[in-house]
């Protein structure tokens, strides 16, 4: 309390109007609400094409982004090093995801089609053997319906996933098929896609080879469904850490006011992060999910540091204690400030997008921190405490 005295701070809390401060944080909530939507996935939850390369020489990870990015459009390149090699990440390919959902929408076809003809020719043998039963006749004729209705949608689909695959194709010519097989339309489909997919990893291989010449790359394919899945899994664990925390705070206080108090702040700090993350192109990956759990631990610390002095100690009134508490907990907190502001720094200078996703993520949180904490969880918690007095 010294520090702020000799900064000039009054006591706000002792003001009347010391609830109002509540609204500092509730405006950046409604900024980072507003700038979330703006928030970009990296790769790693986007989906795209994972390079992995074994080497123990140093590389200049600003020079392969910036080589890839420049000779694919839209790669959104990202390196990261360790000490057995590099992995880089690529955006997926458009006209490879498309190819890969037409693939995919070819064998369902493909599948629906044989199982239609297939009952097709089954009615069709037992009208042999009961030429006038109409009941046969219709379901022959339905069946028949269905597989014609099945192979059209399936020829219009392999057209599409070609014409889709054009660009990455040398020719389309070797990719035709028998039209009284459709097997043999699935089969060219396949054979397309691979080849297609070869060809860009070549291509990419030989922008790969120009900067590091003699280098191994190997290949791993993450679908968007799998980054929607990864993000799915992220998602539960960030919500289940907050269900922890305030099982965890209610068992300290056994009162729901303090409880919801402290998980309110740690909501707040992840929406400043998160809106931060939206307004300065910070993208969401799995690194940056690692920053927000570790942004909920630091903020429950100031959150409990507040609300345990104001409710349990005795010494002074509720509104010196109230603070008397902000000198610990703006220390703490401008310690680790400093601490991600130099990873920040460097990560960015180094290009290192792990570490910066992690500290510009975590960096973000802990400012918005300060003023949840001191104009949030504080007031809330006094006013909550005050009259508790008063109605003793």
């Amino acid at each position: 309390m010294e520090l702020l005295i000799l900064m000039g701070i009054p006591n706000f809390y002792q003001s009347k109007n010391y609830r109002l401060l509540i609204l500092v944080p509730l405006a950046l909530m409604v900024i980072g609400l507003w700038y979330i939507p703006h928030i970009q996935l990296d790769s790693s939850l986007r989906g795209g094409l994972q390079i992995e390369i074994q080497t123990n020489s140093s590389v200049n990870q600003s020079l392969i982004t910036s080589k890839l990015d420049s000779a694919i459009p839209g790669a959104q390149a990202s390196v990261v090093t360790a000490t057995s090699g590099i992995t880089i990440t690529i955006a997926a390919n458009t006209s490879l995801t498309t190819a890969q959902n037409q693939l995919l929408a070819i064998s369902t076809l493909y599948g629906n089609y044989s199982k239609a003809a297939a009952l097709a020719a089954e009615y069709e043998a037992s009208l042999k053997s009961q030429p006038s039963n109409s009941t046969l006749q219709a379901a022959y004729s339905s069946s028949q319906a269905n597989a014609t209705s099945y192979l059209s949608q399936l020829t219009a689909t392999y057209s599409s996933e070609i014409a889709t695959l054009k660009p990455l194709l040398n020719s389309t010519s070797p990719y035709s098929y028998n039209a009284s097989n459709p097997a043999s339309m699935v089969s060219a489909a396949q054979s397309a896609e691979t080849a297609a997919q070869t060809r860009y990893q070549n291509f990419i291989s030989g922008v790969i080879q120009s900067i590091m010449p003699n280098s191994s790359p190997s290949y791993q394919t993450i679908t968007p469904e799998e980054g929607s899945y990864f993000l799915g899994q992220m998602f539960e664990i960030v919500v289940a850490a907050f269900i922890l925390v305030a099982i965890a705070v209610f068992f300290v206080f056994r009162n729901p006011v303090p409880s919801l108090t402290v998980v309110f702040g740690a909501a707040n700090d992840i929406v400043v992060a998160l809106g931060a993350m939206g307004l300065f192109g910070i993208p969401l990956g799995i690194a940056s999910i690692g920053g927000l759990l570790m942004l909920i631990g630091y903020a429950i610390d100031t959150d409990l540091l507040s609300s345990i002095r104001i409710m349990k100690r005795g010494e002074g009134t509720p509104q010196e204690r109230a603070f008397g508490t902000m000198k610990t907990g703006i220390t703490m907190t401008s310690t680790a400030i400093i601490s991600f502001g130099i990873l920040f720094i460097v990560s960015y200078v180094a290009f290192i997008p792990t570490y910066f996703e992690i500290s510009g993520v975590v960096l973000a949180g802990l400012i918005g921190d300060i003023f949840t904490t001191w104009f949030g969880n504080t007031p809330m918690i006094l006013w909550y405490k005050l009259r508790k007095e008063v109605r003793k």
